[in-house]
């Protein structure tokens, strides 16, 4: 299905987020994705929706792929670019996924953050859950596109730039873990997975070390057939 741009912003020369109508008939659950492409070409991606499932418009995060097939295009639309939209939303980072109860940790790194926007934007997961805590990491303090929308939320945020020696928290988010200092910033001891749900988006990197820890300490994956103690996207790559 076509729709339209109604808004383009560029973070920064890497980093741009573009809004777009929305049909009435195109329904997701807060934390999917869908395929995305110019209404002029054949060429597709996966992208989470940042817009909340109760939101009038769609919004959508992205990076700037140098030469990409797609994002060489989509930098440069303009209000009234036409896209295409598939109207199949998919993904494993819902509720529907995960075991509900005690803390939630959301952990991204760069425009995987963009899922967990959407996902604090439905309001009925502050229902599910004692405390929601987000931890996100990114090369350089202008990367941290949503910091404001994050320190403006109900929740524990705790942005990372690890390019940044002065910033206060430069360490990555598996370093932190390990040394125990988020949790300490954080003014918990540590944290387990009786009590703690997971999710994770962010570079296959970062997925694979933290999918290991996390089964190491008894966190078992959600699926489609049984929901888990963590969850992770695996169809993003950034």
């Amino acid at each position: 299905m076509k729709v339209s741009i109604t808004e383009v912003t560029h973070f920064t020369s890497k980093l741009f987020s573009f809004k777009t109508t929305r049909p009435l008939s195109f329904r997701f659950t807060a934390g999917q994705f869908t395929l995305l492409g110019m209404a002029s070409s054949s060429v597709a991606r996966p992208y989470s929706m940042v817009s909340g499932p109760y939101d009038e418009f769609l919004e959508f995060y992205s990076i700037k792929v140098p030469n990409g097939a797609l994002t060489s295009q989509l930098k440069n639309a303009k209000i009234g670019d036409e896209l295409e939209l598939n109207d199949r939303p998919a993904g494993t980072l819902t509720l529907a996924h995960l075991e509900l109860g005690g803390n939630l940790w959301l952990m991204a790194t760069g425009t995987g953050i963009a899922p967990f926007i959407s996902l604090l934007r439905d309001p009925s997961i502050y229902d599910f859950f004692n405390k929601i805590i987000v931890v996100h990491s990114v090369r350089d303090t202008e990367d941290l596109a949503y910091d404001e929308f994050l320190g403006a939320q109900d929740i524990l945020y705790y942005p990372i730039v690890t390019r940044d020696k002065n910033y206060p928290r430069n360490q990555r988010i598996t370093s932190s873990i390990f040394d125990n200092k988020l949790f300490t910033d954080l003014g918990m001891k540590t944290w387990n997975y009786k009590h703690d749900k997971v999710m994770l988006c962010g570079n296959m990197e970062f997925n694979s070390d933290m999918s290991s820890h996390l089964e190491t300490h008894g966190w078992q994956q959600g699926t489609q057939r049984q929901a888990g103690s963590y969850v992770l996207e695996k169809a993003f790559v950034g």
